[in-house]
């Protein structure tokens, strides 16, 4: 290691070691590898730093610099160790972490109890996050407007057909269902085994788009609005793609509703990416906070011109200042 260089560690869970013992998720594993060469890309110009990176030693064809410590992780291994032993050795830590089973939040603890720099949101925060169902009623005891959210073992009809039933710790469209009919529900009901661990909504006609933000001590920064081109295939949800700054004609609507998610999770730090319904009456229903990088981050910087990476690092000492140079569209696709 450089001595004169601030030691960074990346960690990236599906691509870096988090399902080395099983079968990588294909489109997962898509998506946190754009996400890991994204966040690099936007931090090659800092020669301050030296980037270090744990990756599943399955994965060999990476478009990551040659100067970038790459620490490969074996089926043999134990991921929690290698993380573990390393804390002391970085000065900051950013974790690129599902919610599921409670990954994010067990890993942030790991990382705030050895006092490393955490380039992402507190652990308290991203237990509310990490809840779907938590996530909308706290959100709701702020007057947030959300769509409207039960646990699946608690439904007694309270909402007409059709309906979305979801993993209440899910990550992307696993495990999110669309269901048309009755008889559709009573099939699904049939099917899962664990019902408390599923929410039910009303299927909203509208947009399926997605706000990046920064986040700091209750403050929030739009970046920009993106728009979700989400298919249903066999009664499922599947993201094909994600339009970065589709359009900014609502923009200062979003910046006043993030404002409002600052306050009511205040632990929410750094980038931030929250999805929301815009509905047929224009007002935009919160479904969801993803308390980590998400993969409309991959097109922000040829999108709006603006770094994320550096900014989140300087935000450890001060407020983001958003200077955006472009205004460009950027397809990302994920199949």
């Amino acid at each position: 290691m450089n001595e004169n260089k601030k030691q960074l560690l990346i960690f990236e869970y599906i691509t870096g070691g988090g399902y080395v013992k099983e079968a990588l998720p294909k489109s997962l594993a898509k998506e946190g590898l754009l996400m890991l060469q994204a966040l690099v890309q936007q931090l090659a110009s800092e020669h301050t730093l030296q980037i270090m990176v744990l990756l599943d030693s399955r994965i060999k064809a990476t478009k990551l610099p040659e100067n970038i410590n790459i620490i490969f992780v074996s089926k043999k291994q134990n991921i929690y160790q290698i993380l573990a032993s390393l804390l002391d050795k970085v000065h900051f830590v950013w974790p690129i972490v599902p919610e599921m089973q409670g990954e994010l939040k067990l890993i942030t603890q790991i990382i705030e109890q050895a006092n490393t720099k955490l380039l992402n949101s507190s652990a308290d925060a991203i237990s509310i996050c990490s809840d779907k169902l938590q996530t909308i009623n706290c959100l709701k005891k702020n007057d947030i407007a959300v769509v409207t959210s039960l646990q699946f073992d608690q439904f007694k009809q309270q909402f007409p057909a059709p309906w979305v039933v979801k993993l209440k710790d899910g990550v992307g469209c696993l495990n999110n269902y669309f269901i048309q009919n009755q008889h559709n529900l009573i099939k699904l009901n049939e099917k899962i085994n664990n019902k408390a661990d599923f929410l039910i909504q009303p299927y909203i006609n509208g947009e399926a788009l997605s706000l990046s933000c920064l986040f700091k001590n209750g403050k929030a920064w739009l970046l920009c609005c993106n728009k979700q081109q989400v298919i249903i295939h066999n009664g499922q949800f599947e993201l094909k793609a994600c339009t970065v700054n589709s359009n900014t004609k609502n923009n200062i609507i979003y910046q006043d509703l993030i404002n409002r998610i600052a306050m009511a999770i205040p632990g929410l730090f750094a980038y931030v990416g929250i999805d929301i319904m815009l509905a047929e009456n224009g007002e935009p229903l919160v479904l969801e906070i993803n308390p980590r990088l998400t993969t409309s981050f991959v097109g922000i910087s040829q999108a709006i011109g603006f770094n994320v990476a550096i900014t989140s690092i300087e935000m450890l000492q001060t407020d983001p200042i958003i200077k955006k140079t472009k205004n460009n569209q950027v397809t990302i696709s994920i199949v």
